[in-house]
């Protein structure tokens, strides 16, 4: 079996941008022409580690524990946590965009986090998020 070849005889095909050809024709154009693949090929850039998703998700959490349980006993912290929460939602809205490249991701993160937040804070009860959320569904 040369290189290039397959299992049964049928040669393997490599699409290098607008080239193509096997392994070795490949390997040949770039010898013959004095070119290196790294002159060529891109890298790949490594995505964004997962320890910046960790370290804002560890601050909204605990930003809701503090606006649930000890917002009533420290009133004039409420609105230095709160905004310690929503810049930590950001940050976990705008890690997804560029690690995931989904917008729909993010947005809906996003609207999630602002939601979760104004729950904790007293300022919507459940039912009535729920109650708006069916209406939304209604008027689609």
């Amino acid at each position: 079996m040369k290189i290039g070849e397959g299992i049964a005889g049928e040669t393997n095909i490599m699409k290098i941008g607008k080239m193509e050809g096997s392994p070795e024709e490949i390997r040949n154009f770039f010898q013959d022409n004095g070119l290196k693949n790294k002159d060529i090929l891109e890298k790949q850039k490594p995505g964004l580690k997962i320890v910046w998703l960790i370290i804002p998700s560890f601050s909204y959490i605990a930003t809701l524990f503090y606006l649930t349980v000890f917002s009533l006993n420290f009133p004039n912290m409420f609105n230095f946590v709160f905004s310690i929460g929503m810049a930590a939602g950001l940050w976990m809205a705008v890690w997804v965009q560029i690690r995931f490249k989904s917008t729909s991701a993010a947005i809906f993160l996003a609207i999630g986090i602002i939601l979760i937040m104004l729950l904790s804070i007293g300022t919507v009860t459940p039912i009535e998020l729920l109650q708006y959320i069916k209406e939304i569904k209604k008027g689609s």
